[in-house]
């Protein structure tokens, strides 16, 4: 990349940041309010919707690249439903602030923009295992595709819990990403992380260290849905491919806190559809951790797992996967250690109480 393309994308950047900054104020002023609750990580009355300003911004910078740019665009057909299913999520999502729909509604939601996304974008069609090599996903890859995309929605959401730590993780996570897709010619991954990093910078500084509006579900399940949608289209984009492992191993410290908060309340027969407090995050808040310095504490693991993302990018296909189980055991003891001093706080319990049972 030239000097001179490298400031146009740097100014092009800047420009999205301002537009979200700008977006971002309206919002505060709009009415949507986050009321706490017994569940909720804040005490007063917040603004939330934050996620129209980085969802609006967002699209801005696609619809730019879609008239401008010949290097980034995707065929035709993808890009435009590229643009139009991610447009999908951030409105019904932005419903979901307004009225809090149920969780089957939503998840139906989910699963159709999934299904979209899989049958017009892209899909995961191939993965490298070792000692098998390349296995090809066939018809299967639709189901892969879809199982991923609701999952990373999901999770996301889930961790969009205190302040600043969705936002401030998205904006590393689009750097990252940004960084190793210009190194593999990923052209559109590449900009559309530069377009995503402005669009959450204007947001961001509105809330962190102190949250003075909230992404609310309009932008905790778009940023969800982009960052898994752009790991599915940066692996299959042609010869310049973006590792399927890479978003996976820069959002690890997300990935393994939802997925251990929902083994263990599963192990304990809880509901795993019911609201609660149990994420790992959520723990050390409760603990006694300021938010701040729990968020801060997840931006520097997503920027450490970041640095890794370039590693699996450049190993071996069939050992990329190594990578992603190397971090298990530590984090496997820091949840033992965790979760011991929440029991002895008696912030956990391992069965559940009445009214939490599974369903």
């Amino acid at each position: 990349m030239t000097g001179a393309a490298f400031l146009t994308h740097l100014l092009f950047g800047v420009a999205l940041a301002a537009c979200s900054a700008g977006l971002t104020l309206a919002m505060m002023r709009a009415g949507i309010t986050d009321v706490p609750n017994e569940r909720s990580s804040h005490t007063t009355p917040t603004p939330r919707g934050g996620g129209v300003a980085v969802a609006a911004t967002f699209f801005l910078g696609l619809v730019t690249l879609y008239f401008v740019s010949d290097v980034a665009r995707l065929p035709e057909v993808p890009f435009s439903a590229f643009i139009a299913i991610t447009v999908g999520i951030a409105g019904f999502a932005l419903t979901d602030d307004l009225k809090t729909l149920r969780a089957r509604t939503k998840l139906v939601a989910q699963l159709v923009a999934a299904s979209c996304f899989a049958l017009f974008v892209a899909r995961i069609e191939r993965i490298a295992l070792p000692g098998t090599g390349v296995i090809i996903l066939g018809s299967f890859s639709y189901v892969i595709t879809i199982i991923w995309l609701v999952f990373f929605i999901n999770a996301y959401n889930f961790m969009d819990g205190i302040d600043g730590i969705a936002g401030g993780a998205a904006l590393i996570a689009a750097a990252a990403l940004a960084l190793t897709a210009m190194t593999a010619n990923s052209a559109f991954v590449y900009l559309a992380c530069v377009s995503l990093f402005g669009a959450v910078l204007g947001f961001f500084f509105f809330n962190f260290p102190r949250a003075r509006i909230f992404l609310g579900d309009s932008g905790s399940q778009f940023l969800g849905f982009v960052f898994a949608g752009l790991a599915v289209i940066g692996s299959a984009a042609g010869p310049a491919k973006v590792s399927i492992f890479v978003v996976p191993m820069i959002f690890y410290p997300f990935l393994y806190d939802v997925t251990a908060t929902l083994v263990l309340r599963a192990a304990g027969g809880k509901n795993l559809f019911k609201a609660h407090r149990e994420h790992h995050y959520q723990l050390l808040v409760r603990l006694g951790a300021a938010q701040v310095r729990v968020s801060s504490l997840y931006f520097a693991l997503v920027a450490a797992h970041g640095l890794a993302a370039f590693m699996v990018q450049d190993a071996d296909p069939a050992t990329r996967i190594y990578w992603l189980a190397a971090p298990l055991p530590a984090y496997l003891v820091a949840t033992v250690v965790l979760y011991k001093k929440a029991r002895a706080a008696g912030l956990i319990r391992f069965r559940p109480a009445r009214g939490d049972e599974a369903a």
